[in-house]
C-alpha cells in the first residue's frame, strides 16, 4: 500500500480528510498509551531485580525522551507531506518491538534500547495522529485533540493496572508481552484498512531544506512561546517517569497500589479531555492553557510535603482535572500558531521541546532526589515550571498566538 497521500486533481475542490474516519487513529493512540504505561508500575522491581542504581533509572527513563526528540524534530513533518499513515504504522510496530526487548532483557542497556524504540514510535505516531484527527476542521480542533488525548490516556489508565496484575501473577515480563503482541496485532491492522486521506498538504520532498523546519519555525514568536508553554505541562513528566514508582515504593506503597494510583490519575484527563478541548476552543488556546498552569504548579510542589502514598496519590487525582484541560489546549495552541502545511511538523517541534525537558529531568531528578529529597526536589520542579510558564506566555502573546490557522485541507 502507498505511504504517501495522493494530491486532489486540478480543479479538484480540497476536502479536508477521505476514508473511514478517525476511529482507527484513536485506537492505535490507546494502544501506545498502554505501552507507556504498563512500564510505570515496574521500574522499581526492575531495577531491584537488575541492581541498576538510581542513575541508571534515570538513563532508562530519558531513553524515550531523546528517541521521541528526534523523531519529533526530524521525522514529524514527513506527515505534511504525504506519509501520515507510514508514520503511524511505523510508530505502532517500534514501540511494539521496544515491549517485547524490554520484557526479555536483562541488563541496563538493553533496557535502555528497547525504550530508546519505543520513544521513536511515540515520537512518530503522535503528530501524525494530531494531525490526521484535526485537519479541515480548525473551529473544533481542540475537541478533536481532546479526543485523541483521551484515547491515549485510555490506554496509559489500562496499562498500569494490567502491568501490576500480570506482574504479581505472571512474571515481570507478561504484561510487556502482552501489550507488545497487541500492538503488532495493531500495526498489520493499519495496513489493511482505510485510514483518512489527507490532500492539501505540503508537496512531497525532503532534503535539508525539510529537516531544519521545525528550526526555523522557532523564529515566531508564537511558535515558541506554545512549545514552551508545552514545556511547562510535560516537563514534570519525566520526574514522574523516572521516580513515581520509586518515591511511592520508599513511602510503603505496592506496586499494585502504584499501578491503581497511576490509572486513578488517568481517568478525569480520559472522561474530561474532550470537555477542555472544547473550553480551549471557545475561550482560546493560551488563555485555557494559563489557567491550568496556575493549578497544576502548586499542587506539584506540594507533591513534596506529602508523605501518606494515598496523600500523594490524592494529589495526583486532583491535579488530572487541570491537567484535562491544558494537554489539549496547549496542543491547540501550537496548531493555530503553525501555516497549514506545517502542522505536523509543529506538533513534532513541541513534542520535541517536551522530550530536551523531560529527558533531562528524568537524569536530574533521581539525583536530586537522592541527595535532597523530594521537598527539594518538587518544589525546585515547580518554579522552573513558573519561569518557563512566563516566558511562553509572553513570547506567545507578542507573537500573536491566539490567530487561527485556517486548516484549509492542511
Amino acid at each position: 500500500m502507498p505511504s504517501a497521500d495522493p494530491a486532489p486533481a486540478p480543479g479538484a475542490p480540497a476536502p479536508a480528510e477521505r476514508g473511514s474516519g478517525t476511529v482507527p487513529v484513536l485506537i492505535g493512540a490507546a494502544s501506545l498509551g498502554a505501552g507507556v504505561g504498563v512500564i510505570f508500575p515496574l521500574l522499581a522491581e526492575f531495577q531491584d531485580r537488575y541492581g541498576f542504581s538510581d542513575r541508571g533509572l534515570g538513563m532508562l527513563s530519558a531513553a524515550a525522551f531523546v528517541a521521541a526528540l528526534v523523531s519529533g524534530l526530524f521525522l514529524a513533518g514527513l506527515a505534511d507531506r504525504g506519509h501520515a499513515r507510514l508514520l503511524m504504522v511505523g510508530g505502532i510496530a517500534l514501540s511494539a518491538v521496544g515491549l517485547l526487548w524490554f520484557a526479555t532483557a536483562t541488563e541496563l542497556w538493553q533496557f535502555t534500547s528497547a525504550r530508546l524504540l519505543e520513544g521513536l514510535g511515540y515520537g512518530v505516531f503522535l503528530p501524525a495522529a494530531r494531525k490526521v484527527v484535526t485537519v479541515g476542521d480548525p473551529a473544533r480542533a481542540g475537541q478533536r485533540l481532546g479526543r485523541l488525548t483521551s484515547a491515549e490516556l485510555a490506554g496509559f489508565l489500562a496499562g498500569p493496572v494490567i502491568g501490576s496484575l500480570l506482574s504479581e501473577v505472571v512474571g515481570l515480563w507478561a504484561p510487556l508481552v502482552l501489550i507488545g503482541a497487541v500492538q503488532v496485532g495493531m500495526a498489520a491492522w493499519f495496513l489493511s484498512i482505510r485510514l483518512p486521506t489527507l490532500v492539501g498538504s505540503a508537496r512531497p520532498g525532503g532534503g535539508l531544506g525539510a529537516a531544519l523546519a521545525p528550526f526555523r519555525m522557532l523564529r515566531r514568536g508564537a511558535v515558541t512561546g506554545a512549545a514552551l508553554l508545552s514545556l511547562t505541562i510535560f516537563l514534570p513528566v519525566g520526574v514522574y517517569d523516572a521516580l513515581w514508582s520509586r518515591y511511592l515504593t520508599d513511602q510503603g506503597a505496592s506496586t499494585l497500589f502504584i499501578g491503581i494510583g497511576l490509572s486513578l490519575y488517568s481517568l478525569p484527563i480520559v472522561l474530561l479531555a474532550p470537555t477542555g478541548g472544547r473550553v480551549a476552543d471557545r475561550i482560546g488556546p493560551v488563555r485555557a492553557t494559563a489557567l491550568a498552569i496556575c493549578l497544576i504548579i502548586p499542587l506539584t510542589v506540594t507533591y513534596g510535603l506529602l508523605a501518606a502514598p494515598v496523600a500523594i496519590t490524592a494529589m495526583g487525582l486532583l491535579e488530572s482535572f487541570p491537567q484535562s484541560l491544558a494537554t489539549p489546549s496547549v496542543q491547540t495552541a501550537m496548531l493555530r500558531a503553525c501555516r497549514p502545511d506545517e502542522v505536523a511538523a509543529g506538533q513534532g517541534l513541541a513534542h520535541a521541546v517536551n522530550q530536551i525537558g523531560a529527558g533531562t529531568a528524568a537524569l536530574l531528578g533521581p539525583i536530586l532526589y537522592g541527595a535532597a529529597g523530594a521537598t527539594v526536589l518538587f518544589a525546585s520542579l515547580g518554579a522552573v515550571m513558573a519561569v518557563l510558564f512566563v516566558i511562553g506566555l509572553t513570547l506567545n502573546r507578542r507573537g500573536g498566538g491566539e490567530a487561527i490557522a485556517v486548516l484549509d485541507g492542511g
